[in-house]
């Protein structure tokens, strides 16, 4: 029998388990070992963050020592397993899980660290004095929680792994709902959640972090001084999405087990996902001497679809995988000069590159600098490098569903306006020419 394709699956263990696909990442594990005990990286939403994350915990956690061959056995990491296997008591949690709710900022943070320590500390309580952890669980608040947590390990041979998803979901919430001022009040000075990655700095003796913009890191300051930005390393650029091998052996795992139709031939198939799907790369150094890396979650739609109906889909965009159009607006509304960024929005979609410099992080207030919304779009990943001189660095719309969600956004405006302009006009006539799509060209036009 097939396994099952993990599309939606983030749990790492029930991959493992329950007979679902899996493209091994483990191969990256020493080298993440050797490159910080503190590591930040940044990656598009939709790229397989969360099951990335899931499998480093399982490999880490103490209480699945026992299990690393069950879990671990098939793939590269249990041929060549690292010294630091299962001994560290792992805190994950995961910021795009606070509620908004109606209670303050500060309450709805601190109510889901809170409750994520109460977790940690009860499956961990083996390893503490009973009366330490009931002072803990006694705490209240966040912060005092893991004071006094820290407090109590350090009379004890206990490592901790702290493991953060999703770390400027609720930041980058906060920015563009509420506003600046909201934004830096909590990240600067003695704001709550600068105070709580000061005193993670203090007591993890490993730490990952992963999002989608290094825009909080920054603002953070000496918050969290300690972390090496490991985004645009080429040693990592495949890190996360699918190589054109991981595809192309993915492919024909399904023909050979009979999931897919026997004349069917594997290289039109991925040639069919190429030009949607694939284009990525992160690192400049990369450019020239790695494959490119297809959207992980985008592949899994294809091939799902492929194998349930017999046939490739007719939509080849996966509505879960479109970048929010309001975040487009929101990064647009930020610059008093927006429409200088529809411009460029504009000229992308028709297939027009930019040369820029790829700035490894910036303050929220940076991001009215017109030379900080291609670094943006490049971490939303709505742009990718090209190619790199040395110098500067050429990013241009990875593909074709990318391109299209420039192309929906730009019509979504347009209809908006009142009055169209001429050059606009140009722009969006090449916009829908490149895309063959010649009536409706046309038809819009002698309407506008």
């Amino acid at each position: 029998m097939a396994k099952r394709l993990p599309y939606g699956v983030q749990d790492f263990v029930r991959i493992m388990t329950k007979g679902y696909y899996y493209v091994d990442k483990t191969r990256f594990i020493p080298s993440l070992e050797t490159a910080s005990d503190f590591l930040f990286f940044v990656r598009p939403r939709r790229f397989g963050k969360s099951l990335f994350i899931s499998m480093l915990q399982y490999y880490y956690d103490c209480s699945y020592k026992e299990r690393f061959n069950e879990l671990f056995g098939s793939l590269w990491i249990g041929s060549h397993p690292t010294e630091e296997q299962g001994t560290y008591q792992v805190l994950r949690l995961d910021f795009s899980k606070i509620g908004s709710g109606k209670s303050t900022l500060r309450e709805n943070f601190d109510d889901y660290v809170d409750s994520r320590i109460d977790e940690f500390i009860r499956k961990y309580s083996y390893a503490y004095p009973d009366d330490g952890v009931a002072e803990v669980l006694a705490k209240k608040g966040a912060a005092a929680k893991l004071n006094k947590l820290n407090d109590i390990k350090e009379n004890l041979p206990i490592d901790l792994y702290l493991i953060v998803d999703e770390y400027d979901n609720f930041t980058n919430i906060v920015l563009g709902e509420q506003g600046e001022e909201a934004y830096h009040a909590i990240t600067h000075a003695d704001g709550f959640y600068r105070d709580i990655f000061k005193i993670f700095k203090g007591m993890f003796t490993r730490i990952i972090m992963m999002g989608v913009s290094p825009v909080t890191l920054n603002d953070l300051t000496s918050g969290y001084n300690i972390a090496l930005n490991i985004t645009t390393d080429f040693r990592f650029n495949q890190l996360l999405g699918f190589s054109e091998e991981d595809v192309r052996k993915m492919v024909t795992y399904y023909k050979e087990e009979g999931e897919l139709p026997a004349d069917c031939d594997v290289d039109k198939i991925v040639a069919d996902m190429k030009p949607w799907y694939d284009g990525y790369c992160f690192s400049e150094d990369a450019a020239e001497t790695q494959s490119r890396v297809f959207n992980s979650d985008m592949v899994l739609y294809y091939m799902n679809t492929y194998v349930s109906a017999g046939k490739p889909p007719k939509q080849m965009l996966d509505e879960n995988t479109k970048t929010d159009y309001n975040k487009l607006k929101r990064l647009i509304q930020l610059n008093p000069k927006g429409e200088n960024r529809k411009e460029l929005i504009s000229s992308l979609a028709s297939g027009e590159t930019v040369m820029t410099v790829i700035e490894p992080s910036f303050t929220a207030c940076k991001m009215m600098d017109p030379n900080m919304f291609t670094s943006l779009l490049f971490y939303y990943g709505m742009l990718t490098i090209n190619e790199y001189d040395g110098v500067v660095t050429v990013l241009g719309v990875p593909n074709e569903n990318v391109r299209r969600q420039y192309f929906q956004f730009l019509v979504e405006e347009y209809n908006q306006q009142a009055e169209v302009d001429t050059r606009d006009l140009t722009r969006l006539y090449r916009a829908m020419a490149y895309d063959g799509n010649w009536r409706d060209a046309f038809t819009y036009l002698a309407e506008a």
